[in-house]
């Protein structure tokens, strides 16, 4: 079996979950014998070609009136000009047919289409290929791909964003099977028209990516009188730090310290640190994830917007960390299911009552193997596994032939 996976960027050049679980499972198919070429987008240099653990990956120089992933600040009209071509970029599709057709897969996989086209797909169909696509954020409906607002989640699509949208709905009718990283992530997509004509639907997790370094701590550790919660990931207002912390410095019934690992807007940064002086709080700018989460007892996801997935969720969960998670986007869905540390973001009084659940369940000497147990279903194997599956049934609908069936091949050495 050949597939090409397409996603934005590839690494080293890593913004998000998107591009770790792009590379996990490029590398994952490689090793379980699958011939893996991957067509990502570069803001520097021409386009070209590399190898990297087994990996093609054609890098692909971007067309467009600025490169995103650059810092800066662009104007309004720039940014509109900016979707405007991104949202039908024939540069890049012409790029991408050319890369179908040298490399000749069996199969394109897309994910994130951001300075890539979504004209691939198009390009993929004339061309007899099945088209398996992943929604992992909001790109095919906002141009910013998280359908926020004033830093809360849009419950329709604006009439600016439907603009946008419409030959993206269009050309998703290429479809054949739709995976989202949540059930609520994908079916936001279905309720707005998109992939009309996908045979099935899925929901494939993504995975949790600890280091390769220290391994998971085998016993359960002790929470002390001052308990250690903490926050990881982005700095942003719509990741409800502030929610957090008003929450906590309301509240008299809990001994803590809170711990900030991530990085943000400056200006942002610099305002909380302003208005939370407090020397329980402490923001720790960029961290190693599995070092920072060993030194928790409970992680908080508190955020008011509409996660797509949440992997922090399952990196705390792989070092047997219990997580309190917000009602919003696919973050219930990744909450251990036991645990019922859902908190209702509508009344934030709820978070501090499952905070307090979340500390009893962190002394239970049982909870730590649990939620061990409970990471697996969201390791890398397993999503690998996944995809592999998908991608058998998309060959098998486009031309189940004895040809085909000997492509489905997949060495187990």
């Amino acid at each position: 079996m050949k597939v090409l996976i397409a996603n934005t960027l590839y690494y080293p050049d890593v913004v998000g979950g998107a591009e770790v679980s792009t590379q996990l499972l490029a590398e994952g198919l490689a090793a379980a014998g699958v011939d893996v070429t991957v067509v990502c987008a570069t803001g520097t240099g021409v386009d070209h070609i590399s190898k990297l653990n087994g990996v093609k990956i054609w890098r692909l120089r971007f067309a467009n009136v600025y490169w995103p992933h650059r810092a800066g600040k662009r104007s309004r009209v720039a940014k509109l000009v900016w979707h405007a071509i991104d949202t039908h970029n024939l540069i890049m599709a012409r790029k991408l047919k050319t890369v179908v057709a040298r490399e000749k897969p069996d199969l394109v996989s897309t994910s994130n289409l951001s300075c890539l086209s979504v004209d691939l797909w198009r390009i993929a169909k004339n061309a007899g290929l099945p088209v398996v696509h992943t929604t992992r954020d909001y790109y095919l409906l906002c141009p910013a791909a998280t359908m926020l607002s004033n830093n809360r989640s849009c419950e329709r699509q604006c009439t600016l964003c439907a603009c946008y949208a419409g030959h993206k709905r269009t050309q998703s009718e290429k479809v054949d099977i739709a995976i989202g990283v949540s059930r609520f992530v994908l079916q936001k997509h279905l309720d707005n028209g998109f992939f009309p004509a996908a045979s099935s639907t899925r929901v494939i997790s993504d995975c949790h990516f600890s280091d390769a370094g220290e391994p998971p701590v085998s016993t359960a550790p002790s929470v002390k009188d001052v308990v250690r919660l903490g926050m990881l990931g982005r700095i942003s207002p719509e990741k409800g730090i502030e929610l957090l912390i008003d929450e906590l410095m309301k509240d008299n019934s809990l001994n803590w310290k809170l711990t900030i690992g991530g990085t943000g807007d400056g200006d942002y940064v610099a305002s909380l640190k302003s208005r939370y002086n407090d020397a329980r709080v402490r923001f720790l700018g960029h961290v190693d994830a599995s070092s920072f989460l060993r030194e928790l007892d409970v992680l908080v996801v508190p955020s008011r917007w509409n996660e797509p997935f949440g992997r922090v969720i399952v990196e705390a969960y792989s070092q047997g960390i219990p997580v309190v998670g917000a009602n919003t986007g696919g973050i219930p869905e990744v909450i251990e299911p036991t645990s019922h540390l859902v908190f209702d973001i509508d009344k934030p009084q709820s978070l501090i009552e499952r905070i307090h659940d979340a500390i009893e369940m962190a002394r239970d000497p049982e909870t730590h193997d649990r939620l061990l147990r409970y990471a697996d279903s969201f390791s890398p194997d397993r999503m690998v596994a996944a995809y592999l599956k998908v991608y058998s049934d998309a060959l098998k609908q486009s031309a189940p032939t004895e040809n085909h069936e000997a492509q489905l091949h997949v060495s187990s050495e």
